[in-house]
């Protein structure tokens, strides 16, 4: 039992911690990118080919 709970205050240590907002903020950043430049692109494809 008590293995398990160092594992979940680890857990949420990292979770807390400042390391993981970086990684949180980088995530993000790429996630928005991806969109921008994967997600509009075939957005504008479908809608012409829809129309087309």
């Amino acid at each position: 039992m008590k293995n398990g709970q160092a594992a979940a205050n680890k857990l949420l240590a990292f979770l807390d911690g400042e390391r993981f907002e970086c990684v949180h903020k980088q995530m993000i950043a790429c996630l928005q990118t991806l969109m921008l430049y994967g997600c509009i692109p075939f957005f504008i494809y479908v809608l012409i080919s829809l129309f087309h």
